[in-house]
């Protein structure tokens, strides 16, 4: 079984990655007055912090 932080920071990699596809698909949308209720600048920023973070611990950088 990998590490927690390994598992930890695959997760934050994809939801940041899948942010970024639904900032993009709402940055492009046809109907700008169709408005969404996801803040997903927030969700990438949190998310590629939390990534940042598990891999500072895997690389030995920080320690508990």
């Amino acid at each position: 079984m990998p590490p927690l932080w390994m598992v930890i920071g695959g997760l934050a990699g994809v939801i940041a990655a899948l942010s970024e596809i639904g900032n993009r698909r709402r940055n492009n949308r046809r109907d700008i007055e169709d408005v969404g209720f996801m803040p997903w600048p927030t969700i990438t920023a949190l998310a590629l912090l939390t990534f940042g973070i598990s891999l500072a611990f895997g690389l030995g950088i920080l320690s508990t």
